[in-house]
């Protein structure tokens, strides 16, 4: 009895298992073989386009837990906003991407989302940014370049404009409550011409903290008759300084040159470019021979 091979049709013996044109097994039916390919083919195609989602998700995270472990020297509302903008940014961006099927829009809010986080607390971010960057690739190249609804554009621009809104809002108001929390006083100088060639002593004083700080540091810069800086120092630092406890800080000199002022200044943070407190002091050389 003659068959056929219910694949490709060839005509086979009647005794046959196997087609020997293209090797199906006769003995199962046509569509035995192929579920379970398709199947595991389809689970694979669907965890590979899924793949910016799982980033974006994991990004939102290690930004949290990035926040969390900068130190406080970079300065909490700093710390605070890049925690925020990564869980905000990372979910807008997976909205864009996954319920509004906006997949240019969502990488563009991703790209600013680690670019922010990056912004606000440096090298200290680096690993979410990176993912939310490259959420955005794998969102481009497997969802596509297209954006459907051009209004929906407002939102990473809202996000960046809204943040560095609040942020100026915030830091305007944190600086006030700030520099009415903190008294120096009892600014003392004391340098002296050694004889040798050397101007070394310090400058010192108190400061009294009256509320709560992550993190103060007094500074004392030395200059010149031209407004040249000679010499920096640290007077003083320390983190979560007790309010209500006032602090004694001392700022050293020694060099060849002379010093003609001191400016003292206090700050919140190490990339804090608005002092706190800033006042200039005219030195004074004694000779110490």
């Amino acid at each position: 009895m003659v068959q056929y091979c219910r694949k490709c049709g060839k005509e086979l013996d009647d005794d046959a298992e196997f087609c020997d044109d293209c090797g199906f097994n006769l003995n199962e039916s046509l569509n035995d073989n192929k579920p379970v390919v398709k199947h595991d083919q389809n689970n694979k195609n669907e965890f590979i386009t899924k793949l910016p989602l799982i980033l974006a998700i994991i990004g939102i995270i290690v930004s949290v837990a990035e926040g969390l472990g900068t130190p406080m020297l970079m300065g909490w509302d700093n710390i605070l906003t890049a925690m925020g903008i990564g869980i905000i940014g990372g979910l807008m961006g997976i909205l864009l991407m996954e319920k509004l099927d906006e997949p240019l829009i969502a990488a563009v809010e991703f790209i600013a989302t680690g670019a922010l986080v990056y912004i606000f607390i440096g090298r200290f971010g680096e690993i979410s940014a990176v993912l939310f960057i490259i959420a955005a690739i794998l969102a481009l190249y497997f969802k596509g370049h297209y954006a459907h609804n051009k209004k929906l554009w407002a939102i990473p621009i809202l996000t960046v404009v809204l943040i560095f809104v609040m942020l100026i809002a915030g830091g305007a108001l944190y600086q006030m409550n700030a520099e009415n929390s903190i008294e120096v006083g009892n600014i003392t100088s004391d340098i002296k011409n050694d004889g040798y060639g050397y101007y070394n002593g310090k400058v010192y004083g108190d400061i009294f903290v009256g509320t709560g700080f992550d993190y103060l540091e007094v500074t004392v810069n030395f200059y010149d008759s031209q407004d040249k800086i000679l010499y920096s120092t640290i007077a003083w630092n320390e983190l979560n300084p007790d309010s209500g406890k006032t602090y004694k800080f001392e700022g050293m000199y020694f060099d060849q040159k002379q010093p003609i002022k001191a400016e003292v200044k206090v700050v919140d943070s190490a990339k804090s470019t608005t002092p706190l407190y800033s006042e200039n002091i005219t030195l004074t050389t004694e000779s110490g021979v």
